[in-house]
């Protein structure tokens, strides 16, 4: 009895981790992105969808799969830039994740697509006070905010999701007519799933996924994998069929002679299937995704302080959700041109130390600091050269347009960590 009980409490556990990733990486960015990576790609969307999954949460659950696996927190993908760097960099990444940019710009969106469109040009100050009095309520109880958001949260929004793709595949507004190539479609789902930067999120959800699994007692580091990769799988299902869905509505949605912005499509496939109506249905899903990926970040970060400063975590919970109210209220345009230059820094060198990562101790050292050095001055670079607008470095390399010219500098400042440790070894 005892073993079917604990059998059933572990399924149960698994299947809220797995809504609560779902609803975590979900954010309106992600709800924005694949109905106007369908208009775009047309008769080729399913190829297009399917790459902007592979790169979206697939370098997401790799890195939260490495930390499980390492039993070390965060920390052990940083931790070979050494005792000083290594904090100073996982720092950043929260710091940029959270209260500085990811955080305020959930907040403004929730505003200028979920209220806006609804009920006008209300106060933004009120709406995005209220936005984060909700988020510090459920933020500030720690121990139950992993429950909150995969037991009533993220429910509630997979359910409108569900009904509005439904919609969309029983009543269709259009047929699929716009043609592009099967090129075109992988370029732009790579591009797209490689700028949502939701392997960032990831580091930091990491700690406090296992924390709510410490939580359930579930403590060894096997548990933590186990836990992680099949809440994993739920959540890469529960994407799959959403992020599809809403690339599929966005292939059939054919205007004639006019071009839209993310929100316009998104807002327009909404208003055809739903009328007005189906804007408040928006609304409440832009709202449900914000909170659950602002809870979120708060949780997270608030945690990895804690352990670093030394300062509570109900005092950082509320520092933070005070200072992303105040940077919320800038608007959404001015908080993404804050974000991207150090973004697009922090991006890859996170990437090249989280697939080092995966080679564990069998990669020197040197390898590590050679790789993120590499991705680092090649991301240096071409911000410099994105504001003098002349590019010299960038254009030449392998894979830029994607997103992805680091690689090359990052790869060659492996090889030149690895020859640099063997020459210290034959030294001595």
């Amino acid at each position: 009895m005892s073993k079917t009980r604990n059998k059933n409490r572990l399924t149960t556990d698994i299947i809220t981790i797995g809504f609560a990733l779902f609803a975590m990486f979900f954010g309106a960015g992600n709800l924005i992105f694949p109905p106007y990576l369908g208009w775009e790609l047309g008769d080729h969307w399913f190829i297009g969808f399917i790459c902007y999954l592979a790169v979206d949460i697939g370098f997401g659950f790799i890195a939260m799969l490495v930390i499980s696996a390492s039993g070390k927190g965060s920390e052990s993908i940083t931790e070979k830039l050494g005792p000083k760097l290594s904090p100073l960099f996982l720092g950043v990444i929260c710091i940029c994740i959270g209260p500085a940019i990811a955080i305020p710009r959930v907040a403004s969106i929730t505003y200028e697509v979920g209220i806006v469109p609804n009920f006008g040009e209300i106060n933004s100050v009120i709406c995005t006070g209220v936005f984060f009095i909700i988020v510090w309520v459920i933020c500030i109880s720690k121990s139950g905010v992993m429950d909150i958001v995969g037991k009533v949260l993220s429910p509630l929004m997979v359910t409108a999701l569900v009904y509005m793709i439904v919609k969309g595949i029983v009543s269709p507004i259009g047929e699929i007519q716009r043609e592009t190539t099967a090129i075109k479609a992988v370029s732009m789902g790579i591009s797209a799933g490689y700028q949502t930067m939701d392997m960032m999120a990831a580091v930091i959800f990491a700690i406090t996924i296992i924390y709510t699994i410490n939580q359930k007692n579930y403590t060894e580091k096997k548990e933590h994998f186990t836990m992680i990769l099949s809440g994993g799988l739920i959540a890469s299902a529960l994407l799959f069929v959403v992020y599809g869905g809403l690339a599929y509505l966005g292939a059939t949605y054919n205007p004639q002679g006019r071009h839209f912005t993310q929100v316009g499509v998104l807002t327009r496939i909404v208003s055809i299937l739903l009328g007005n109506s189906g804007l408040m249905l928006l609304g409440l899903i832009v709202a449900l995704a914000c909170l659950t990926t602002a809870i979120g970040l708060i949780t997270s970060i608030a945690e990895f302080f804690e352990e670093k400063l030394k300062v509570s975590y109900r005092t950082l919970v509320t520092v933070f959700t005070m200072i992303s109210f105040l940077i919320s209220n800038l608007g959404t345009d001015i908080i993404i041109s804050m974000a991207s230059p150090v973004l697009n820094i922090v991006y890859p060198v996170l990437i090249t130390l989280t697939f080092c990562s995966i080679a564990g101790d069998r990669l020197p050292q040197r390898a590590y600091k050679g790789g993120a050095a590499g991705a680092f001055i090649f991301s240096i670079i071409q911000q410099i050269e994105s504001v003098v607008r002349y590019t010299i470095i960038s254009q030449v390399l392998p894979l830029n347009d994607l997103g992805f010219g680091w690689i090359l500098p990052a790869v060659l400042g492996i090889v030149i960590g690895l020859l640099f440790e063997k020459m210290v070894t034959l030294k001595f």
